[in-house]
């Protein structure tokens, strides 16, 4: 039997529910039996059943002159199934960043490679951090991945979100991935690129960039932008590192631009 996730997830809301769930679990029960000790009547616990049963949670039979209700081990499996896949994502999610972290710290052993651009934004550090996830402003025509230009980019934003651009017709093209996410203060991604500008499907071989934001004055947010770890391009980290210096601005320079047109946008339709 198939069931529908979210009315099984909304009829779970309810406590009492939960407890006529929980005493279906010891075996299939009448309605009498199930009302006896529930702080509701019989005509509350009937139309609670109403609701599992419409979820696909419960189903019934019929035993002389009363109704016997049972749970459906299906659409419990399916929401078991349901669960485990957002429990999975979680903790891939935490390993991912546990392994992050222990990278990073034993790459703080050694000499780390880093470039580093601030720009100071006028606009609060919530407004800052925001404009910035939106990725509206990213130079996409010249600072891209894909082999034709994608028309936009997207950073989804939770930690294992990916960050990739997207082409009119729909091609995604990775560039990292999230690791850790902290609004309105920080961000820290992988840049998975190769330094033959291809995507690098390691993230152990591939460079950091770190985003921290911090207030400067009660309407200016000062941004900087960190590119970490280029010492694992090996051979070609100083030249990496002579390359992002040089265009490595041009993406912050984007976004300062295009929160001072937001500003002037917003002062220009304020009445006079």
């Amino acid at each position: 039997m198939s069931s529908d996730i979210d009315a099984a997830l909304d009829a779970l809301g309810d406590p009492n529910r939960r407890k006529i769930l929980g005493r279906l679990a010891a075996g299939p029960a009448d309605v009498a039996r199930l009302s006896a000790g529930m702080p509701v009547g019989r005509t509350a616990v009937s139309m609670h059943l109403r609701v599992l049963k419409a979820a696909g949670l419960v189903a019934d039979r019929a035993d002389g002159n009363r109704r016997v209700y049972h749970l459906e081990p299906d659409a419990l499996r399916q929401l078991r199934d349901h669960l485990d896949w957002y429990w999975e994502r979680s903790l891939a999610a935490y390993q991912r960043a546990a392994e992050a972290r222990a990278r990073e710290q034993e790459m703080m052993e050694h000499q780390e490679i880093r470039v580093e651009k601030t720009v100071r934004v006028n606009a609060p550090l919530a407004v800052a951090f925001d404009v910035f996830i939106e990725q509206h402003w990213w130079p996409v025509d010249t600072h891209n991945l894909a082999e034709s230009p994608g028309s936009e980019v997207v950073l989804e934003s939770f930690p294992g979100g990916r960050w990739y651009e997207r082409a009119p017709d729909g091609t995604e093209t990775d560039w990292g991935t999230v690791l850790d996410w902290q609004p309105p203060y920080r961000l820290l991604l992988t840049w998975q690129v190769s330094p033959r500008w291809t995507y690098e499907p390691d993230p152990a071989r591939a460079s950091q960039i770190e985003v921290t934001f911090t207030p400067d004055g009660p309407d200016a947010t000062r941004v900087r932008f960190t590119h970490r770890h280029l010492e694992r391009y090996g051979p070609e980290a100083e030249r990496m590192r002579r390359i992002l210096d040089e265009k490595g601005g041009g993406p912050l320079d984007a976004f300062a631009r295009h929160v001072a047109s937001r500003s002037s946008d917003k002062l220009q339709q304020t009445p006079a």
